[in-house]
């Protein structure tokens, strides 16, 4: 196995485990009643800057 190979395993791996992880809260998160609002990142993530006028 090359280390790239070995590299790219681990990065799969570590990503693997942290969306495993993450999943319960994330499911408590979005089954919660209280409403959020804009300010939650969870709900509204802001990928893309905003436009100033």
């Amino acid at each position: 196995m090359s280390n790239l190979e070995y590299a790219i395993g681990v990065v799969l791996v570590v990503i693997t485990i942290a969306l495993i992880v993450a999943t319960p809260f994330a499911f408590v998160h979005s089954r919660s009643l209280h409403d959020h609002g804009p300010a939650c990142w969870w709900c509204h993530p802001r990928l893309l800057p905003r436009r100033r006028r």
